[in-house]
């Protein structure tokens, strides 16, 4: 039986532009697209940006976990990475956890605004500003 949890993903699904900038003044442009995975359990999340001259390729995977109320994403990165994070939402907030990064972000209408930190030398720093228009 389908979680009724899964309904926070719907805002997701769609083309998104996505543009921002990391601390260094890198330019970040490209696209994330998400769409639901046939059966609607599983949310796909496709991610293609230039950040400067790196291209960055992803294929996320969402899912509901029951036990722990709480989203999982396993990314797989066109550089052989793959990246467990943990992921809330709240009214228009958005949060995701992984052990490198986390997201702290809100859905804005057909907008996501977020930062982006990376854990470095033992402790948080911001690692870019991202923009997410449909």
């Amino acid at each position: 039986m389908r979680n009724e949890k899964l309904k926070l993903l719907e805002p997701f699904i769609g083309h998104w532009r996505t543009s921002g900038n990391t601390v260094d003044g890198n330019l970040v442009e490209g696209t994330d697209i998400y769409e639901w995975v046939e059966g609607e359990f599983f949310l796909m999340h496709k991610v293609s940006v230039q950040i400067d001259d790196q291209k960055v390729s992803a294929l996320e995977i969402i899912h509901y976990d029951d036990m722990d109320d709480i989203f999982r994403t396993q990314s797989f990165g066109n550089d052989g990475s793959i990246t467990i994070s943990s992921m809330k939402i709240m009214d228009d907030i958005i949060l995701i956890f992984g052990d490198n990064e986390r997201f702290q972000g809100n859905f804005k209408g057909s907008r996501i605004k977020g930062v982006w930190e990376r854990f470095v030398n033992n402790e948080w720093q911001p690692w870019m500003k991202i923009e997410l228009i449909k």
